[in-house]
């Protein structure tokens, strides 16, 4: 009995490498026939165990002699195409190439053409589910299905996304950039202090903006439209489904504020992702008891928006603008009539089946809050600080915002009017930049069909993507693609944005004013015409042979550089694009118009020295600190950014200071 316990330990690592050794071999035949640049990698970068564990492991690999492990080291840490950007591409000489290991063989491409190709190519490059399935933490959703699946998902939640519905967007973000405002300057405006939660505060003005304009929950900023003290919460009157009018009140029956049950949860989401429900509830830890809590907490919360909702419906009553959850519920097949069964009934007829299940229209909440907060306050808050680090290119802002405005008071602002000028204009230039540098996804995976090579060509040459094969579209990296890209010289080639990836040209620089045609000599005015403004006349191409609502049109205005398709990909491409990218462009543009019309950004520069020694400081000595702020701020936003979800600050934060505009103390424009 021992000696065959004994062979059978044996056997397995024998069984183990021999099956590893065939895994390779296959994979690597695959890699010779498709014609694309490979890389041979021991590990394959999406195991779960070498996901787990690979912080422990790479320092000791990084002790080999280079000769070993060069050029597949840096390629074998999960989120290398943000740490090295552009630099293995040119190295290797290739837009698109292949890691090829034991486990799998993965695509990196960073080809505008391939990813027109790919994002076109629905069936053939599907998105790989199995990735998204930690998502569907409240029901199966628009964002985590495939095929005829999210083709029915896509048609019931694509219609609120109208040009209509952004004129609320447009009036709410108007609303709620003014509140965040006066947080940080009080009510006078004039009170310069130091903040150090920016990322905070645009995320709430983005929860505040997606519930209002989607879902008809009104949100107060604390302390300043509620009277609340945003560290002593309270109770207080509610809105629609029991939600508390403020982020800092507690709905009745919860334990949670409403904005604080979501932001436990996406704190906690790695940990509710992948811990089983049950143990989840039941370990003793304080971070999983949180976790539980925040999961419980947000699914109540939409449970009685749903049910609200139906309640809404079934009496006759409709909620003005998008109303995400009103369009979930009628698209499942639940009206007036249908809700009210007894009138069924007594017509003979059966309750027809919901097109959608609970489950799925709860998941499909969970994701438009998700992203249509996260993605738009990330782009929001990245802006600021590119702003507060390049003094010119706000002030240009600043201009161009004076030029359209003309002082106009808010309370004049016109969507029809002004958006096409913002969007058309350096505002849009400055979203456009932040999310070139900075978008929300740097990794969009595809895949190909499991034993089905998809034919594909790159740079004339007709090539085979592997079947089975995980495919990246970098679009981190095809962003900063010189083949695509209007470039100049680096501001400092002694000091480097990256250290390898651009060091000859600025794509690592935030430089908005690359998006502005040098050609036209009036920017402003061909953006008030109509015909060259995409949010005006090119939304309505959203209408394809399948009525999937798929917007077509160019992300960014007739008016700026338009980069080759393929290339500029911040909201994804083709068939699996993102539904709210209008929602989204239209809240940054006015919240960034709301603040900088009034209000510059700095550097906050406490850490070196205090308000009265700036005063009695000279210009070079004020130039000197903020230095030091600006250096600081560089390397964070260089080593300190990760992705959960989304691409963001994950080390510490960049203190900022909001002054009125003739008012700034560093002024290097």
């Amino acid at each position: 009995m021992v000696s065959l316990i004994a062979v059978v330990l044996l056997a397995l690592p024998v069984l183990y490498a021999i099956n590893t050794y065939r895994s390779f071999t296959r994979n690597l035949a695959a890699a010779k026939a498709s014609n694309i640049p490979y890389v041979i990698t021991p590990v394959y970068l999406f195991q779960t165990v070498w996901l787990l564990t690979h912080r422990m492991w790479m320092p000791y690999l990084r002790k080999f002699p280079q000769r070993w492990t060069s050029p597949w080291l840096d390629l074998i840490v999960p989120d290398w195409s943000w740490q090295q950007l552009h630099a293995p591409f040119r190295k290797l000489g290739s837009d698109t190439f292949m890691t090829v290991a034991p486990g799998g063989i993965v695509v990196w491409v960073a080809d505008a053409s391939a990813i027109s190709q790919i994002t076109t190519r629905r069936n053939d490059f599907p998105k790989p589910i199995k990735m998204y399935g930690s998502i569907d933490l409240f029901g199966k959703n628009v964002v985590t299905t495939e095929g005829q699946i999210w083709r029915h998902h896509r048609k019931i939640t694509s219609p609120p996304f109208t040009e209509k519905n952004n004129h609320m967007v447009w009036a709410e973000s108007i609303h709620q950039a003014q509140a965040m405002v006066k947080s940080w300057v009080g009510e006078s405006g004039d009170v310069a202090k130091t903040t150090t939660k920016v990322a905070d505060d645009t995320m709430r003005l983005s929860l505040h903006v997606i519930s209002r304009a989607g879902f008809g929950v009104r949100l107060l900023w604390p302390g300043i439209e509620d009277g609340i003290s945003p560290k002593t919460g309270g109770k207080e009157a509610k809105g629609s489904g029991g939600v508390a009018t403020s982020c800092v009140g507690v709905g009745t029956g919860h334990t949670l504020s409403y904005t604080d049950a979501l932001g436990s949860l996406l704190h906690n989401i790695i940990v509710v992702m992948l811990m089983p429900r049950f143990l989840l509830k039941h370990l003793p830890f304080k971070f999983t008891t949180t976790a539980y809590e925040s999961f419980i907490e947000w699914g109540k919360y939409m449970n009685e928006m749903y049910q609200a909702k139906k309640a809404e419906v079934a009496a006759g009553e409709e909620q003005e603008g998008m109303d995400l959850m009103g369009a979930l519920v009628r698209g499942a097949g639940l009206n007036i009539d249908t809700l009210n069964a007894s009138s069924l009934l007594e017509k003979g007829q059966t309750t027809p089946k919901q097109a959608l299940t609970d489950e799925e229209i709860l998941g499909n909440a969970f994701v438009f809050i998700l992203a249509g907060h996260e993605t738009t306050a990330n782009a929001i808050h990245f802006s600021l600080l590119f702003l507060a680090l390049n003094l010119s290119s706000q002030r240009h802002l600043q201009r161009d915002l004076d030029s359209i405005f003309r002082g106009r008071p808010t309370s004049e602002w016109d969507y029809e009017r002004d958006i096409p000028k913002l969007f058309g204009g350096m505002t849009g230039a400055v979203l456009n930049e932040e999310l070139r540098l900075v978008p929300a996804v740097v990794n969009i995976p595809k895949s190909t069909p499991e034993d089905q090579p998809q034919p594909i060509v790159l740079n004339g040459k007709n090539c085979l993507v592997p079947g089975g094969a995980m495919v990246n579209l970098i679009s981190a990296v095809v962003h900063r693609n010189p083949k695509y890209w209007p470039t100049g010289p680096p501001r400092d080639p002694a000091h480097p944005i990256h250290p390898t990836s651009n060091t000859d040209n600025d794509l690592e620089e935030f430089r908005p004013e690359r998006w502005l045609l040098e050609s036209s000599p009036d920017t402003l005015k061909a953006a008030t015409t109509t015909n060259s403004h995409p949010m005006a006349t090119e939304a309505a191409k959203t209408s394809e042979t399948d009525d999937l609502g798929v917007n077509t049109a160019p992300d960014v205005a007739a008016t700026l550089f338009r980069p080759p398709k393929g290339a500029y990909i911040p909201f994804s491409e083709g068939y699996r694009a993102c539904l709210g990218r209008r929602f989204a462009q239209v809240e940054v543009l006015v919240v960034l118009a709301v603040i900088f019309s009034e209000y510059s950004v700095e550097l906050a520069v406490d850490e070196f020295a205090s308000d009265e020694e700036v005063e009695g400081m000279s210009a070079d000595e004020r130039r000197k600190v903020w230095g030091k702020a600006e250096r600081k701020a560089k390397a964070l936003m260089r080593d300190g950014m990760g992705t959960i979800i989304t691409l963001q600050l994950r080390t510490g934060s960049v203190p900022l200071r909001f002054v009125k505009r003739g008012k700034e103390r560093f002024d290097y424009a």
